[in-house]
């Protein structure tokens, strides 16, 4: 165990070794949040909002606590994962005593403890005190935060194993831009689900991106019965698992074959 927190310790090292970037992080998510509330509040002024399933309070609420937690959920593990399997350093971290992937999530949950403290809750007070709304359901805040937790470890396992594809591609970040694309569109980090299309909405429930943002985000805003918050955590389990096997399984694969540059 005691490694494990060496490791967390090496991530916040990591993060915090460049102040700058901690600063330029906090700013662009501020201006994003704003950005979000003019085009937001644009539309519903342009009285378009009564077309639309969700109602201006709730789509404000939605995109605020969704930047909040985004510098919190959002994984980095895959440019990491790739340069190690390119460059062949991949052959030096298996031969540690040490759990590769165990490592890897260490080292993030180190960088989602210093972004919480340096993002997230200078955010939210600066939400708080701008905006001057309840950002979320008191009532349902620790299913909110287990659900949470929930979309913390699935984004780190999809990271995970669009990382490992290493393995098998040689240049990979035509595959991250894609997939990430796809991610940040489909999860309700940009969007809340709720206003997509039925067509679009009807596809998205069979893909794992909205147990990454979507549910724990409404869990937090939005009202809801006993059933529909135990079939969003189920949502969220099921998902956990399927990408955990998966992750296993490229892995097992992916180590197999592995043949390093030069050697």
């Amino acid at each position: 165990m005691r490694k494990y927190l060496d490791y967390m310790a090496i991530g916040i090292k990591e993060h915090l070794a460049y102040p700058s970037s901690i600063w330029a992080t906090f700013f662009s998510k501020a201006i994003y949040l704003y950005m979000q509330f003019c085009l937001w509040s644009a539309l519903f002024a342009a009285k378009q909002g009564g077309a639309l399933p969700m109602q201006k309070d709730g789509v404000i609420r939605y995109i605020i606590v969704a930047t909040i937690i985004s510098s919190f959920v959002e994984c980095d593990a895959t440019l990491w994962i790739n340069e190690q399997i390119h460059s062949g350093n991949i052959a030096v971290q298996l031969i540690r005593p040490i759990n590769f992937c165990s490592m890897v999530f260490s080292k993030h949950a180190g960088k989602s403890a210093i972004r919480f403290l340096t993002c997230c809750v200078p955010l939210a007070i600066a939400a708080a005190l701008f905006f001057r709304m309840p950002l979320v359901c008191k009532s349902q805040m620790l299913f909110g935060l287990a659900s949470l937790a929930l979309a913390y470890a699935i984004q780190f396992l999809y990271s995970l194993a669009i990382g490992l594809m290493a393995f098998w591609l040689i240049v990979t970040w035509p595959l991250n831009m894609l997939l990430g694309a796809f991610y940040k569109l489909l999860s309700g980090s940009w969007i809340p689900c709720a206003m997509f299309p039925e067509f679009l909405a009807k596809i998205n429930s069979f893909l794992p991106f909205r147990a990454m943002y979507e549910i724990p985000v409404t869990m937090l805003t939005n009202q809801m019965d006993a059933r529909a918050i135990l079939i969003k955590l189920s949502v969220q389990v099921a998902w956990l698992f399927a990408l955990f096997a998966l992750v296993k399984l490229v892995w097992n694969v992916g180590t197999k074959k592995l043949v390093v540059q030069g050697g």
